[in-house]
């Protein structure tokens, strides 16, 4: 529709001002629209090849937002999903138009819907068609959306120009960069609120330079914010330092994202013991020792004021969930205050940063396995009908993946673990939507995807712990997959995030080890780095529609401008402040994988390798 426009206005250049001619053509093409919206809405109306002219809804009723497609995606000939948005929305009827002309009409089926992802039926030719939605079980206006059926040259005969690989790549502007503040970023005691030691880090990557230009190397900063350092006390949150991290923010021309880590501090008051998660009981514990030193999940955390011990609460706890949500959402309430300078709200429950069902390694080097706290034997009777809790013969790798993957109380016991996992998520994710408001996201992270510790660390299932397809999905998915010498990992972990969480915007890091100049995955902090490491996969990251990247752990701030200036420099030109980047990306043969083993390596990666996936083809893989 843009050539042709062009083609017209070329027409009048003689007495148009090239700076006119841009504005004319976004009259024209906003009209244009304008009235392809108000013929869809018209066949509604007439009954004319359309959808019921006559749809059965509440009189008097109306949907309180959308229906809108925000995206139409695995497109091939013969259907597609369609990612919509919408509240009271419950159905919808849709009609598919081309040149004006009604094709294919139908509605969302006949279940009420639960979630925001749609699969429709049709049968077409290669082409571009409109998609027109208008809620069946309440009142709205017609919404529309153009969408591309590829011509069938790809592999599998399914197209190679993406139409049918998931959605389209985010737009210039929304590509950005992030430094994480690892470990201990927020504190109450700073000025700023930010942990002096990464002062000089981000201040590093705010002035780099580039054949004599200075610009900004990064647009955000992530805050790694422990539960019990921003509410000490239930009810009493340090908003005072969350806004002294703010202005800094705004300082600086940045914004902030938090990972908010639902760890507590014993003797806070705020759970019952019984409502901990705890370990599997220390096997080598006697009676004759002083106390079991491997009962809780978090010890010896050094830079606690007073008091050493740190807790975290069940995942099966539902207190535990409920004040975590209040706290998210109290979080996100907050920042919403200053949109223009915060982003994004994320949990983790590991030393690091992911998302994960942690375990402890005790000096034997032995794997400590959580989830046997109170509130997870209470809730496994109900979930299980009251069978006995499993338990690993030895607490090692060995048995505990032994456990899951060859007896039937084991595997349930993983199931029940996931369902853990997901609830908590669930919970948060809804305490920071209840908060933000639309002005503060909700992330979802993870570590190794597919990998051997995915037995213990609970991360097999992805698809279930962040409530894939429904209301409770994070907006973003972050995943830190990938290292020194395996970094098409982080590749396969966000075409995983695409196929699996349509919708969602994805997000990769890297840190010093990942983009290391020997890639050795045990660098000293002084290692040095190579900016061209970085730039070599970052940028099928965002050709692919990736949308964040970020620097984890610590660089080591001396070398940051020297050694990864000029790879920053390049990223930002060609996929932040610009499109130039943004050449295309082949599309490889998608495929659903089904989780059905929980131990060991899972068979996705050797498929995604073997179609080709990676730097230069994205392969789309499916959990289900």
């Amino acid at each position: 529709m843009k050539n042709l426009l062009l083609a017209v206005l070329l027409a009048f250049c003689q007495v148009v001002t090239a700076q006119s001619i841009d504005q004319v053509i976004d009259n024209k093409i906003k009209a244009s629209e304008a009235r392809q919206k108000a013929y869809a809405d018209s066949l509604f109306k007439k009954g004319n090849g359309g959808v019921d002219p006559k749809p059965e809804v509440p009189k008097g009723d109306s949907c309180t937002r959308g229906p809108v497609p925000n995206d139409v995606y695995n497109i091939t000939q013969s259907g597609a999903t369609v990612l919509f948005d919408g509240e009271g929305v419950f159905g919808w009827d849709f009609s598919i138009l081309q040149s004006g002309i009604v094709k294919v009409t139908g509605n969302s089926g006949k279940e009420k819907l639960t979630k925001n992802t749609v699969p429709i039926s049709y049968a077409l030719a290669p082409g571009e068609y409109v998609l027109a939605l208008k809620g069946n079980t309440c009142l709205s206006k017609v919404y529309t959306r153009t969408f591309t059926v590829p011509k069938p040259t790809g592999e599998n005969g399914n197209g190679s120009n993406g139409g049918n690989n998931g959605p389209p790549p985010v737009n210039t502007g929304e590509r950005g960069i992030t430094m994480n503040l690892t470990g201990y970023g927020f504190d109450v005691s700073a000025p700023t609120g930010i942990s002096k030691e990464w002062l000089e880090r981000i201040e590093a990557f705010l002035n780099l330079t580039h054949n004599g230009k200075k610009f900004r190397g990064i647009d955000a900063i992530r805050v790694n914010m422990k539960w019990y350092s921003y509410e000490p006390k239930e009810g009493v949150f340090r908003d005072d330092k969350l806004l002294d991290v703010i202005n800094y923010c705004k300082r600086n021309g940045i914004k902030l994202s938090v990972a908010l880590i639902p760890w507590r501090v014993i003797g806070d008051g705020m759970l019952d013991r019984s409502e901990w998660l705890e370990q599997l009981p220390d096997p080598f514990w006697k009676p004759s020792d002083e106390e079991p030193t491997q009962d809780l999940v978090w010890h010896a955390e050094g830079r606690l004021p007073s008091i050493e011990k740190t807790y975290m609460p069940s995942l099966h706890s539902k207190i535990g969930q409920q004040k975590f949500k209040n706290a998210a959402r109290h979080l996100a309430e907050f920042m919403a205050k200053y949109p223009e300078y915060v982003d994004y709200i994320a949990t983790a429950t590991s030393p690091g940063e992911e998302y994960e069902t942690n375990i402890q390694r005790a000096t034997n080097n032995q794997i400590l396995l959580t989830g046997y706290g109170q509130a997870d034997l209470n809730a496994w009777r109900e979930y299980s009908g009251g069978l006995s809790v499993p338990y690993p013969a030895q607490n090692n790798e060995e048995h505990i993946a032994y456990l899951f993957n060859n007896s039937d109380a084991g595997r349930k016991w993983y199931e029940f673990r996931t369902k853990g996992l997901k609830d908590f998520h669930a919970a948060f994710v809804q305490g920071v939507r209840e908060g933000g408001k639309g002005k503060v996201r909700s992330m979802g992270m993870y570590a190794g995807v597919g990998a051997p510790s995915g037995t213990w660390t609970g991360l097999y299932k992805l698809n279930e712990i962040f409530s894939a397809g429904t209301g409770d999905q994070p907006d973003l998915i972050y995943s830190s997959e990938g290292d020194a010498g395996s970094q098409n990992s982080k590749l396969m972990a966000t075409d995983l995030n695409a196929a699996t969480f349509p919708g969602s915007g994805y997000a990769i890091e890297f840190d010093p080890n990942d983009v290391s100049v020997d890639q050795d995955w045990q660098t000293s902090v002084e290692e040095d780095v190579n900016g061209d490491i970085l730039y070599f996969w970052a940028a099928p990251f965002f050709r692919r529609g990736g949308e964040i990247v970020h620097f984890a752990m610590s660089f080591y701030a001396p070398k940051i401008n020297a050694q990864l200036g000029s790879a920053i420099y390049r990223l930002r030109s060609e996929f932040i402040d610009g499109d130039s980047g943004m050449t295309g990306i082949a599309q490889g043969e998608g495929f659903t994988f089904p989780i059905t083993t929980y131990a060991g390596l899972q068979g996705y990666r050797e498929i995604y390798s073997g179609r080709g996936g990676g730097v230069n083809k994205v392969v789309k893989i499916l959990l289900k």
